[in-house]
């Protein structure tokens, strides 16, 4: 009898404890810790993640985003704003031409450009950075597979806060944390910096190269990575089923009959991640996929840490490993 009683316990601590991290509050980046990775097949919240230091803030708020804010948060922006904090938003105007400041209830700059403003950005007090491929929206944070990388840097701060002012930003944004090197691409304006960077990545491969990209379209990365292939290098590319069948047809047949190892999710949300990592050493991830829009028209922005430390390092390769979980081939 005492043994049938034990085993519900067991397994509600079990339930509790793989719960957990949607019940408490997520660790926000800090001096002694600067660089933190999140993800919901990680199973961070990344709701939370968001809402959390917007709601801690004592001084500003910055926003990017290319799609609308969610009613709850824009909301919390607005109530923010009332409350004294200084709340600032960039967000598509092609795309949400009524997105307005008299909407949104503090100031705001739609952006006109010859693609898309792409960029998925939050500045919280002009210290905390958060980049990936995460918007702004209830299914980013609960639907899509997505990434967040949080940043803890005042001067990095500043430096984006610049960029997404500027369109045709020409500097490359580079810091060194202590666990790995940061270099921040602003697309368009650095598009052959940020291209010529991926693809000498990729061609310089070893061992492996892993990717989890939305849409993959661009030719010049396509053929990088076959020759990383024939070079005998594991190529394991992971495509949102929907694009599988549409615009990333051309490019994930053409991989596969060359040997990559192809995987798409197996849920009915988007596979959203934009992220690379090459020979567990070489990390790239941002709001660009992989095409000829994303580095030459849209507002967008490519990511890669590199000298990666011995603690982050890990929590890379774990990203990739238990995003498999979400995965079929």
């Amino acid at each position: 009898m005492k043994r049938g009683v034990k085993l519900p316990l067991v397994l509600s601590a079990l339930l509790l404890f793989s719960l957990r991290p949607y019940f408490v509050a997520p660790i926000i980046p800090s001096p002694s810790s600067a660089v933190e990775i999140y993800s919901n097949q990680t199973f961070h919240d990344l709701q939370k993640t968001v809402y959390y230091p917007i709601e801690k803030a004592t001084k500003s708020i910055l926003v990017s985003t290319f799609g609308e804010f969610e009613p709850e948060l824009m909301a919390l922006l607005k109530k923010r704003a009332e409350e004294g904090i200084k709340v600032f938003a960039h967000y598509d105007a092609k795309s949400f031409p009524k997105l307005e400041e008299k909407t949104l209830g503090f100031p705001s700059k739609g952006h006109r450009v010859s693609g898309l403003m792409h960029q998925k950005v939050l500045i919280v007090d002009e210290s905390f950075v958060y980049l990936g491929s995460t918007n702004f929206t209830m299914a980013s944070y609960k639907m899509h597979d997505n990434l967040l990388v949080g940043f803890f840097s005042p001067s990095l701060a500043e430096k984006i806060r610049l960029q997404l002012e500027d369109p045709a930003y020409p500097f490359l944004i580079e810091e060194d944390f202590p666990s790995g090197r940061f270099c921040f691409f602003s697309l368009p304006g650095q598009k052959r910096a940020a291209l010529n960077s991926l693809v000498s990545s990729i061609n310089n491969a070893k061992e492996s190269i892993q990717c989890h990209i939305f849409t993959f379209t661009h030719l010049k990365l396509c053929d990088a990575l076959v020759s990383a292939l024939r070079r005998n290098v594991r190529v394991e590319v992971t495509i949102d089923k929907k694009s599988r069948k549409g615009a990333s047809k051309q490019v994930i047949e053409l991989l596969s009959k060359n040997g990559a190892i192809i995987r798409e999710n197996n849920h009915q949300g988007l596979m959203h991640h934009k992220m690379c990592l090459i020979d567990e050493e070489i990390f790239y991830f941002g709001s660009a996929n992989w095409t000829k829009s994303a580095f030459e028209k849209n507002r967008d922005y490519l990511v890669r840490l590199d000298h990666l430390s011995g603690s982050l390092k890990p929590q890379l390769i774990e990203l990739f490993e238990k995003a498999k979980k979400f995965q079929k081939p």
